[in-house]
């Protein structure tokens, strides 16, 4: 059955993204783009939605929990990331009493499969991989009594699972994002304030040890050039987009795509800046050039580490003159630069850590994010590795961060504090990112976060803790 089709009658469906552990909790205000795109499938399939971003707008559980006394729908759906996990089985227990039937999406459902249920006990059923034709069914056969066999792609405690068909890229409906407050949402180095996020492509054919592919595959599968800028001229005509974050694995793995996206933004002059995720082996001057032309302010690459026994480890297939190189050409044409940093690599000493942080500093990043390696489940490195430790930075969206290393707990992240202060302490790097911070309105969001901690009712009730029970995600988070 195509997905534009639905068996049965219009359902009500509320997709919710949950609250804040806490209101300092500071991760990256982005929309919700995993939700928009299953609103976008089910009104297609000619069902009734409703998003509620309780993240971006701020609500306490508290409020959470009285929103959802209000209200009753035919089906409360999340979409689940494993750090947030206790965070989705927390809000499923408060909507208990609000729908005929909760069900959850994403990558951790996909990844540990029918222990969601053990987790989070009030879930109807789980959608394993990309979600969009599948809920569609999915819906079906619940308004139709659960007859017959689960769905393809469909977690039922009572019925087998059958993996589904990946769905044609060309077949994906865009984002609900009309659902959404666009205004709100806020990335702190876009030097705008209105941000956007999109999906030009999905899978990723690399083999990184620690990255999850888990719902979207190792097969890559691209939007043709003009679909991807009808989007983008859609977000910035209509919805006032003005930077949108392309968030492909790897926006650069085909030129000539990558090329004719660039042609097509110049041939309509949409004024738009955006950033996109690369690799440091597949950019050359003319594509780079090309890109800055058509508005690309900043490319992100997995950089890592500035060791090669690390590189190896990490199976990123890449060396450190490659690195340099490329780093080089995004200074030469102008684009700025984000190095994703991975330290404390299982096997590296305390002097390997240093290395990685002050290779950052030589290669002329513009931005560095350090992070600690957390491996998802069903990853190479975590069927290779215990986490013993947690090792957190201020962006991560874990609660406990279950961290590979050598080290010990202490030792990285003292170096983790210190990395953060050895690139961004400096006259340039620092006023870069403060001006980011204030063009983007970040800083006005990160001081909204001091003021609800204030005042935050949440505080004024006994604190409570989720306590999650299956052996791949187990930990108590103070909510």
């Amino acid at each position: 059955m195509d997905s534009t089709e639905s068996g049965g009658c219009s359902v009500k469906v509320l997709l919710i993204r949950p609250p804040r552990r806490h209101p300092l909790e500071q991760s990256l205000t982005v929309p919700p783009l995993g939700l928009a795109y299953i609103a976008g499938a089910l009104e297609k399939a000619g069902h009734t939605v409703e998003i509620w971003d309780a993240y971006i707008e701020r609500w306490t559980w508290r409020k959470l929990e009285r929103r959802l006394r209000d209200v009753y729908v035919d089906v409360i759906g999340f979409s689940a990331m494993t750090p947030m996990w206790d965070v989705i089985c927390r809000a499923s227990a408060l909507a208990k009493q609000s729908a005929r039937w909760q069900i959850v999406g994403g990558p951790h459902p996909t990844t540990v499969k029918l222990d969601i249920f053990q987790d989070a006990p009030f879930l109807t059923a789980g959608v394993v991989g990309e979600g969009e034709d599948v809920v569609v069914h999915l819906l079906d056969w619940l308004q139709n009594g659960q007859s017959g066999e689960a769905p393809k792609g469909v977690l039922h405690p009572r019925y087998p699972f059958v993996p589904a068909d990946t769905p044609h890229i060309k077949s994906i409906t865009w984002p609900a994002r009309h659902l959404l407050d666009n205004r709100q949402y806020k990335y702190p180095l876009a030097g705008k304030r209105h941000i956007g996020t999109m999906i030009t492509s999905r899978g990723c054919p690399f083999r990184c040890s620690f990255c999850d592919k888990s719902v979207s595959g190792s097969a890559w599968r691209a939007r043709s050039a003009t679909d991807v800028v009808d989007e983008m001229a859609y977000m910035t005509q209509e919805l006032g987009i003005q930077f949108i974050n392309i968030y492909d694995d790897n926006f650069t793995l085909h030129r000539k795509r990558v090329l004719d996206i660039c042609v097509e933004i110049e041939r309509r002059k949409l004024n738009v800046a955006w950033k996109c995720e690369g690799r440091v082996d597949n950019l050359d001057i003319e594509m780079l050039q090309a890109m800055k032309n058509a508005g690309c302010q900043m490319i992100a690459f997995g950089v890592e580490s500035g060791n090669p026994d690390s590189l190896a480890l990490l199976r990123k297939d890449i060396n450190i003159e490659q690195t340099k190189e490329t780093f080089a050409l995004m200074q030469q044409v102008g684009v700025k630069s984000l190095a994703y940093m991975i330290l404390g690599v299982p096997g590296e000493t305390l002097e390997d850590v240093w290395t990685s942080i002050r290779f950052a500093k030589e290669i002329g990043a513009d931005y560095v994010q350090f992070s600690s390696l957390s491996a998802m489940p069903g990853t190479p490195l975590s069927m290779q590795y215990d986490s013993g430790v947690s090792v957190r930075n201020w962006l991560d969206a874990d609660a406990n961060r279950q961290t590979l290393t050598s080290l010990d707990e202490e030792t990285l992240q003292r170096a983790m504090k210190q990395a953060w202060r050895y690139f961004y302490l400096r006259p340039r790097p620092l006023y870069r990112l403060g001006r980011d911070l204030l063009r983007s309105g970040y800083i006005v969001e990160m001081g909204k976060g001091v003021m609800q901690a204030i005042w935050n009712e949440d505080n004024r009730s006994e604190k409570r803790g989720h306590q999650v029970k299956s052996n791949n995600f187990s930990r108590a988070s103070e909510a």
